[in-house]
């Protein structure tokens, strides 16, 4: 079973003028977009870029850099693409981050220039902050959010910069959702210069966005890939045209793409999704279908008040202080005025009844 690492040995040694751009190469990308490149890479799109393996070498020479940083996949990764000929000499710029509490916003999107006049432009998935997976909630029940207006944004700002440019768009996860907001709101003028657009396991919209005019006019261009227990892709509102990838996880570690199996150019699919990934696509389905946008919401707040009350800004924070964090959201809940427990336990219900009808087909 290869992964992208072993893609990177087998194709790695190919420049894009040699050979085209492949959906392992777009996870690639997008992957990249959650390295934080700020200070290192031009953060405008008409500032000149850099290469790529230079971008990385200095990136970890910062001395904020250090062991446990960044993932060990994402740093195996960065030191294979510097000694890549494939990556390492392709030029990089627009390396952005926003992270803004108040106004519950998380982005970040990077560019690179591609041969054969092409760019690709990637956006970061959700990362660990808090923030960034209450932006995923209110997904459910408000569109746009910043994020993805920000995306059309940094897109219309990137295609302004290289105006004889084709475009390539990509992400993972939430990434994957503002490539496709992005694709779709580019505008008349835009959207016949997007080539492709990758969404990885990216979840669907809160909106009539999938079945609108500019959507359909991308639809075949629009590359959906996720993993056989995926929960994630099929929240909301999402489209039918995708392909099933097999992955080395189980469950809802299938959402890591550096878990999806390779082999030559393109990943590994199966056929179906497993019972885990359908079953939990009907809960959700109900629940979207039971609640209104304004339930969700409040019920959004009410949950993120809870979560906020352990005093850590990120999930790995919550969960890597088990005991306290239990202690302090209990204290929460127990604060909480009688309504916004009431709507919690009646919301946590509908999600349960949900399972059950699930369970029953």
């Amino acid at each position: 079973m290869s992964s992208l690492f072993d893609y990177l040995i087998w194709r790695g040694d190919l420049s894009f003028g040699n050979a085209s751009l492949t959906p392992p190469d777009a996870l690639i990308f997008s992957m990249l977009a959650y390295i934080d490149f700020e200070g290192v890479v031009s953060r405008e799109a008409n500032e000149a870029p850099v290469r790529l393996s230079d971008a990385i070498g200095a990136y970890f020479a910062r001395p904020t850099i250090t062991e446990g940083s960044i993932s060990a996949n994402h740093e195996h990764l960065l030191h294979m693409l510097t000694v890549s000929p494939r990556f390492s000499a392709l030029r990089t710029f627009g390396a952005k981050k926003v992270f803004d509490k108040a106004h519950g916003v998380q982005f970040g999107a990077v560019s690179f220039l591609l041969p054969g006049q092409n760019i690709f432009v990637a956006f970061e998935g959700t990362n660990d902050t808090l923030v960034g997976w209450k932006e995923d909630f209110r997904m459910s029940y408000e569109c746009p959010v910043p994020a993805q207006l920000m995306a059309a944004q940094y897109l219309r700002e990137v295609a302004a910069a290289y105006p004889l440019r084709r475009i390539f768009l990509g992400g993972h996860s939430k990434g994957g959702n503002l490539a496709m907001f992005a694709a779709v709101n580019a505008g008349e003028h835009l959207r016949p210069r997007i080539r492709a657009v990758y969404n990885n396991d990216g979840p669907g919209f809160c909106d009539s966005t999938v079945t609108g005019a500019a959507y359909a006019e991308l639809r075949e261009r629009i590359m959906t890939y996720l993993p056989e227990s995926s929960i994630v892709a099929v929240l909301l509102e999402h489209d039918t045209n995708y392909k099933v990838v097999k992955s080395t996880n189980k469950g809802l570690l299938q959402h890591d793409g550096y878990s999806w199996e390779v082999e030559g150019t393109d990943f590994v699919y199966t056929d179906e999704r497993t019972a885990f990934g359908k079953k939990t696509e009907a809960i959700v389905d109900h629940f979207v279908r039971v609640t209104s946008p304004e339930r969700r919401r409040r019920f959004c707040e009410a949950l993120f008040t809870i979560l906020e009350a352990t005093e850590h800004s990120t999930v790995s924070g919550i969960l890597g202080g088990k005991r306290q964090s239990l202690k302090n959201m209990l204290g929460a809940y127990a604060d909480m005025p009688d309504e916004m427990r009431v709507l919690l336990s009646e919301t946590l219900a509908v999600l349960v009844e949900g399972r059950r009808a699930a369970d029953g087909k």
